[in-house]
């Protein structure tokens, strides 16, 4: 694989340097007094910690008295402006009293940079919850609600930092950085390569003209933690510009008979709490297809983490670019059939 440095995200040398005096010197400059324990959390793309403090806080309803969660962005990725955006974002949910997680203020900002590393990190209170991954009737309207929310507070202002979620930005850009990463040298790389534009032609007509908002923009179930009082809507670390579309097909992506009625039942709860009551949920297809090139282009940005090609092993196998390209066909003739008009 070619050398792609300086690539979105590419560089995690200083993710290596970080020690348990970093993680532990983060925290005391929040002024608080720690145990010393120290649980780091499973996260690919940023260094995450659950840390536990020496004396309670009251940090509001559903979160932990006694624990918080430091975050240590990745490099390369965000800039602190498109960062502070998302904090900005978060604070103005909070004051709606949506139930999300916004970062702790100290110091007269929520944002730090670690001196010894150059890493931008904040810290978060902890939601005492968990994830389900079957929802109830209820659930699914508690849910669509939620959402529902965000998207009323989010459409009532608009990022300028943040990444806009259109074919240009997650079809030919990606496309660019695969084409620089060049992971394998086999005909199936090529190909898929050669139908990204043909994609990106198809695609563009179906986002002209679309009203687009601030978004949660990756609203799966894994984001969503349940407490004693209702579903909170964590990590907006991939917030951005888009049609709403994106953050109602995440949860509800299979075509089934099953799927489908979870899917109507979540997006009434969800019209009821925005009026909306024309979705362009054909969408679907396209977004899906932008999310598949763009998870190849994520980790292609990432591969000098040794994270990544550990999990992602295949990746530089003819193989799974066999089977990407196979996915990549299936889903453009999907959307030949389906035209370029709305339902």
């Amino acid at each position: 694989m070619a050398n792609i440095e300086n690539l979105w995200g590419a560089e995690t040398r200083h993710f290596h340097l970080l020690t348990p005096d970093h993680v532990l010197q983060a925290v005391e400059a929040y002024g608080k007094r720690l145990t010393g324990r120290v649980m780091t959390l499973n996260s690919l793309e940023n260094r995450v910690y659950d840390i536990e403090l020496a004396a309670s806080v009251d940090f509001g309803k559903g979160f932990s008295t006694t624990n918080v969660i430091l975050k240590f962005y990745r490099p390369g990725r965000w800039s602190e402006a498109q960062i502070t955006e998302e904090h900005s974002f978060l604070n103005t949910l909070t004051e709606f009293e949506v139930p999300v997680v916004p970062p702790i203020e100290f110091a007269g900002k929520t944002l730090h940079l670690h001196p010894e590393t150059n890493l931008f990190f904040a810290l978060f209170p902890k939601v005492q919850g968990r994830l389900k991954d079957e929802l109830l009737k209820e659930e699914l309207e508690q849910v669509g609600r939620l959402i529902g929310r965000i998207h009323n507070i989010g459409s009532m202002a608009a990022f300028t930092k943040r990444l806009a979620l259109n074919p240009g930005t997650f079809i030919l850009a990606n496309h660019a950085a695969l084409a620089a990463a060049n992971p394998v040298d086999h005909l199936s790389f090529k190909h898929y390569l050669s139908l990204l534009p043909q994609l990106n032609d198809l695609l563009a007509p179906r986002f002209t003209g679309l009203t687009v908002q601030r978004l949660h923009g990756d609203f799966h179930r894994g984001n969503i933690v349940w407490t004693s009082d209702g579903p909170f809507a964590v990590d907006f670390d991939d917030c951005l510009t888009g049609p709403v579309e994106q953050d109602l097909w995440l949860l509800f992506p299979g075509n089934d008979e099953y799927s489908q009625a979870d899917r109507d039942r979540f997006l009434g709860a969800y019209r009821e709490m925005t009026r909306q009551d024309y979705l362009r949920m054909n969408l679907t297809e396209a977004l899906r297809a932008m999310r598949m090139v763009h998870f190849n282009a994520w980790i292609a940005k990432r591969w000098d983490d040794h994270s990544f090609q550990r999990i992602f092993p295949q990746f530089t196998s003819p193989n799974y670019w066999e089977q990407e390209l196979l996915d990549l066909r299936i889903q453009l003739g999907q959307l030949q059939e389906s035209g370029t008009g709305f339902e």
